[in-house]
Order: C-alpha cells, then sequence, then structure tokens
C-alpha cells in the first residue's frame, strides 16, 4: 500500500462491529463477521474502514466505556481475529483506522480501580478528583453531556471525594495533566499501530484537558451540556487551547509510521474553533458537525460548507457524514426515496473526505427497540439496529440478534437492492466508483456557485476535469443558471433512474423535483 496522504482518497465506511455481521451465532457482530463482509466492501467502493470500540467494556455506552484499551472484548472475538482482518483487509486495499477512547476509561479499568482504592493510590491522581462543595454538592457545575446523568460528578463514598465523568458515571475522565497518563496512553497508541491499523477516529478529541482548578462554566453557558459558541466567554470544561499539545503528540507519532491518519470527532459548534482542531499540526482532518445538523434546505448545506471552507487551514479537508452512531439516519431525518439520493450525492461529490454509516447505503432508518431492550442512557439505539443484509435477518445472524431489525427490512436490505439497477445501494456504488476515478472529485478545488436558495450548486475542478455538481432540494422542477462555464456539459450522473449519459444545456440547466445531477463540462483551465 502506497506511503503518501491516502487518506485525502479516502471513502470511509463506520462499522459498528456489534451491528454489522455475526459469525458465531450469538447474536453479537464481530471481527471475523466483519473479514466475511470485506468482499461486499470493496464492491461497494470503500477503501477505509472505521471500526467502533471492539474492546472489552461493560457496555454502559456502546463499548466507549473500555475496561482494556489492548485487548478484544470475547463477544467481538481475539486479537487474533483483529490481526486478520487487518491483513485481510490490507490485501483488498482497504486501511482499517480504529476509534481511539483517549477521554476516559470504565470504572471497571484497573486505572481507576486502582485509583479509587484510596486517596494515597499511586494512581490517585490519573483520574479527575474533588472534595465536595458546600453542602457536599459536587465540585462545581459542570455537566455531563447526557442529561439523564445530571452534573459531571459522582460522589465515591469510600474516598469521600467525587470523580469527574463528562458522559455516564461509569466513565471516569483521565487526567490528561498527569505525564503518567500520557506515557500510559501512548503505549496504547504504540500497542494498535504495531498491528497494523492505519490510524484512529479520536473520541471526543475536544474535551481532554479540563480547567486545573476546576472553576465553574459562566453562568451565561453554564446549562450548555455540549460546546456552546458564545462571543465572549468559553467553557472550562471542554475546548482548551492545551488540549492542541495532546494532539500534535499523537500527530508525531503517528507520522513516525509513516501514513496514519487522526480523525477528530470535536462537537464544536464554532467554525471558527473547529479549524484549529485539523490541517495543521494535530490531526489530518475532522468531522464537520454542523454540517450533519442542517434542515433539508439547499442555503442551509451551502452556507454550511462554505463558511467552514473559508476558515480551514488552505489544505486542510473535513470529514462529511450524513449519519453515525451518535445522531439519527439520514432516512429518518430527511425521508426516504429521491431526498437520500441526493444526500449520498452530495456527500460523495462534495471537497472533504466522506464517511458513510453502515447501512445508509440501502437506506435503513431508526428503529427503536422495545423498552425493555433499550441500552443507550441518550436514546441512541435506534440508529444502532443490526445490518439488514437480507429479508430474514440471516444474513446477520444464526440467532437472535442483539436489537431487533426494522419492520422494513423484508424491503430495505442488501440481498434485494443488490438485484435492482435503480436500487439507492446501486446508486451509492455508481457515486463511488466515480469519486474513485474522478481526480476532481477526490483532490479538486471546491466553488459554490450562485443559485437557488433551494439548491445547491457548486464546481469540482483539477487542470483538465472540470465538474458541476447541482442539488434539487425541492419537490418543484427547477432551472438554474451557471453564468460562467461553457453553455452545455455532459451528463454523469443524475440521482433519478433511467438518465443516460447525455449533452445537456447550462442555459439554464433543468433539475426536475429532488434531482441532483453531474455535469462534465468543458475544462478552461
Amino acid at each position: 500500500m502506497s506511503h503518501t496522504e491516502w487518506w485525502r482518497d479516502a471513502v470511509i465506511y463506520q462499522i459498528c462491529p456489534r451491528s454489522f455481521a455475526d459469525s458465531n451465532g450469538d447474536g453479537i457482530g464481530d471481527l471475523p463477521g466483519i473479514t466475511g463482509k470485506l468482499g461486499y466492501l470493496g464492491a461497494l467502493g470503500a477503501n477505509t474502514i472505521w471500526l467502533s470500540p471492539f474492546y472489552p467494556s461493560p457496555v454502559a455506552d456502546f463499548g466507549y466505556d473500555i475496561s482494556d484499551f489492548q485487548a478484544v472484548a470475547p463477544a467481538c472475538g481475539t486479537l487474533e481475529d483483529f490481526d486478520e482482518l487487518v491483513s485481510e483487509a490490507h490485501d483488498r486495499g482497504i486501511r482499517v483506522v480504529i476509534d481511539l477512547v483517549m477521554n476516559h476509561t470504565s470504572v471497571c479499568h484497573p486505572w481507576f480501580a486502582e485509583s479509587c482504592s484510596g486517596r494515597g493510590s499511586p494512581k490517585r491522581d490519573w483520574y479527575i478528583w474533588s472534595d465536595p462543595g458546600p453542602d457536599g454538592r459536587p465540585p462545581n457545575n459542570w455537566l455531563s453531556a447526557f442529561e439523564k446523568c445530571g452534573p459531571a460528578w459522582c460522589y465515591h463514598e469510600q474516598t469521600g471525594q467525587y470523580y469527574l465523568h463528562s458522559f455516564t458515571p461509569g466513565q471516569p475522565d483521565l487526567n490528561w495533566r498527569n505525564p503518567e497518563v500520557r506515557a500510559a496512553m501512548r503505549k496504547v497508541w504504540l500497542f494498535w499501530l504495531d498491528r497494523g491499523v492505519d490510524g484512529f477516529r479520536v473520541d471526543v478529541a475536544h474535551r481532554l484537558m479540563k480547567d486545573p482548578q476546576l472553576r465553574d462554566n459562566p453562568a451565561e453557558i453554564a446549562h450548555s451540556r455540549r460546546h456552546v459558541a458564545h462571543p465572549r466567554l468559553r467553557q472550562r470544561n471542554l475546548d482548551l487551547p492545551e488540549t492542541q499539545e495532546i494532539l500534535t503528540e499523537l500527530r508525531q507519532v503517528l507520522d513516525s509510521y509513516g501514513d496514519r491518519l487522526a480523525l477528530g470527532e470535536v462537537p464544536i459548534s464554532d467554525d471558527r474553533r473547529l479549524a484549529d482542531y485539523f490541517g495543521g499540526d494535530g490531526m489530518q482532518t475532522a468531522f464537520h458537525i454542523a454540517f450533519w445538523e442542517q434542515p433539508w434546505h439547499g442555503a442551509a448545506f451551502r452556507e454550511t460548507v462554505d463558511r467552514l471552507a473559508g476558515l480551514m487551514h488552505p489544505k486542510a479537508v473535513p470529514t462529511y457524514a450524513l449519519a453515525t452512531h451518535d445522531i439519527s439516519r439520514t432516512v429518518t431525518r430527511y425521508g426516504a426515496g429521491a431526498r437520500s439520493r441526493v444526500a449520498a450525492m452530495m456527500l460523495l461529490t462534495l471537497r472533504g473526505i466522506p464517511c458513510i454509516y453502515y447501512g445508509e447505503e440501502i437506506g435503513m432508518e431508526d428503529c427503536q427497540p422495545p423498552p425493555d431492550l433499550v441500552m443507550d442512557v441518550d436514546g441512541r439505539d435506534g440508529a444502532r439496529i443490526p445490518m439488514q443484509w437480507d429479508a430474514t435477518g440471516r444474513g446477520f445472524t444464526s440467532g437472535v440478534p442483539w436489537l431487533p431489525f426494522c419492520p422494513g427490512q423484508r424491503e430495505v436490505n442488501v440481498a434485494r437492492q443488490l438485484e435492482s439497477a435503480d436500487s439507492l445501494l446501486a446508486l451509492y456504488r455508481l457515486l463511488i466508483s466515480y469519486r474513485n476515478n474522478s481526480a476532481a472529485l477526490r483532490r479538486g478545488g471546491y466553488r459554490s456557485l450562485d443559485a437557488p436558495d433551494h439548491t445547491f450548486v457548486y464546481e469540482r475542478a483539477v487542470p483538465g476535469e472540470r465538474l458541476l455538481v447541482a442539488l434539487n432540494f425541492s419537490a418543484q422542477a427547477t432551472a438554474v443558471t451557471v453564468k460562467d462555464l461553457a453553455g452545455c456539459g455532459q451528463l454523469k450522473i443524475s440521482t433519478l433512474s433511467g438518465q443516460a449519459s447525455r449533452a445537456v444545456s447550462l442555459r439554464p440547466l433543468r433539475l426536475a423535483p429532488d434531482e441532483g445531477v453531474i455535469v462534465r463540462c468543458e475544462d478552461r483551465s
């Protein structure tokens, strides 16, 4: 595999191991199951997979509460299974990125067991402990990211202090101001890099450092559980400038391995601050969180994309996703049918790295489990149901799946869509293939063009290839006049079925309701 900036050409496919494919019939997806589906991923065109946590965990937060950073959960397989997955993926030209969770551990991690054994424990300062505030209340006004978890502090009876947890009480925050913690986590990085991983998706990268004095958040923004943009004030439990030191150290380690990636999850609502996290000496790229928060409106997406584009480091590229394990699926938020097809075209043609959440390519929707099977404290189970390989569910497991499938599984599944040239899956495969063979889409420039508010029209270009992408977010036919390009072009792909390649006019370019098109234009460079 080449040692260039391969990640610039990546099409990432996110896999939740529990929910992708079960090889042994226990109803829980596993690493051998993923290995068995690499052929499907290769045919889809994905050249990078991102694995959500597969580590030992009590699963208080979907495996993001890790009890051993250097092992595989028995339900997911073994380290040997992981090594085989990496080897088989690399043989197929597929890179493997894994989740790197550095902000916290599980309460079941040996580090925390030792830390809470007493105030004099050698690992006491590995976590963030504090005496109670007045009247025994938490030390400050910091809140957990999850509303049901209340304050970000949990009282420990045995030692009479509180420990900090930015998420659930089962996830105590590590103290990254302690050099021993940094050294221990560096060993974790090296462990997986030495096993051949191609990089890390860095979980909540903006939360690693906290105010050393544990001061209250300013009253005006103390209500916010996650990042809040304010013209004058900053929160003291996240997005501290010192965080960049850790990310720079991580990048230096990655660079010492030649060509490894750091992809940041940085849920920051201020794009000016987000832009500081990637493209420089720290992480190479980060998710553009505001992108998946937009309503179904062309101008909203255009303004969001353009805003970050104007703030980024010149050579930086963001990572775009429409759904992940943390947010509702595209079909649930925006609708099925034509809209999901337009969304796919947008995702795979913007200047950035596209990330496809498993099942998005067939139009899976959220499906909330019955109350007795609810696991997630933040109500995200519905976006994490098992992959719908076929109408029966046997493609996922020969046993009982850990979460039930959606009622629409009989119609929305891989097997059925593979039989149709007009399916959403067929469109994803076509778009990814076109992207993988287009220098303009992989590494070209981006320029948004004047167009009606219900559309999003932009140019992607390199010398020798100029593409126009026009997306109609309206249920009405529309016409877009593109003034500064040649008067006609060649239609390459339409989101509507049955549209053959043909010459089309750009004076105006006519779009059907809920249609997206890629048009190759005359190159004048």
